[in-house]
């Protein structure tokens, strides 16, 4: 969220976060804005582009197209295209082109098992078992270990759904970003403390 806007994978490792606000109405994206730091990126219907650019000018915006997601300069231009993977695992995710993004879920909480109960919540209300299945899960240590599956697949932009009124803007920025732009993640010993596996499998658990 912090990184120059335009960098590409060649010049920065970091990976992004985009919010996806596709389907929000302006008065939801307003919300969203307002516990959103300059300089985020936004993924949001064209609809709302000529609006958002007087409301959120030092914002990146992003739209999604017949070709991918297309990440637009300031005068609405087209600076790149991006292949988009819709709610998939690392391990369903191969010869993937030089430029894509990852669209997952995210239910994070400070606490593990507080995350998965919320999880389950969602499920039981009938959140799409492939949406559930990929989404990320659990603390911001976590999540990061997660993202960074898909940073070594060479994926460096993550799309966020959750829809704005369980969406953790705050959590994400306070405590995942900080760990994303170190690229820290926790070492192995740390995971096994934390309960989490760095095996593919016992991170993601049995299926949903």
């Amino acid at each position: 969220m912090f990184i120059t806007p335009y960098d590409t994978p060649a010049i920065s490792r970091h990976l992004r976060l985009i919010w996806s606000c596709l389907g929000m109405t302006r008065a939801e994206i307003t919300t969203c804005l307002s516990q959103l730091p300059i300089g985020c990126n936004l993924l949001v219907d064209d609809t709302q582009l000529d609006w958002l650019r007087v409301q959120a000018p030092r914002h990146t915006l992003l739209r999604k197209s017949t070709q991918g997601i297309e990440r637009l300069r300031p005068d609405g231009s087209v600076a790149e295209t991006m292949a988009l993977y819709e709610h998939c695992l690392p391990s369903q995710i191969a010869h993937q082109p030089a430029r894509a993004a990852i669209a997952l879920d995210i239910v994070l909480s400070s606490n593990t098992e507080e995350a998965w109960e919320k999880a389950e919540t969602l499920i039981a209300e009938g959140l799409p078992s492939q949406i559930a299945a990929s989404a990320l899960v659990g603390t911001a240590q976590e999540i990061a270990l997660r993202l960074n599956d898909y940073r070594e697949l060479g994926l460096y932009d993550a799309i966020l759904t959750a829809p704005s009124e369980r969406a953790p803007y705050r959590a994400v920025c306070e405590d995942l970003m900080p760990l994303l732009r170190q690229q820290t993640v926790p070492s192995e010993r740390h995971a096994r403390l934390a309960g989490v596996s760095q095996s593919v499998f016992g991170r993601h658990g049995a299926a949903l």
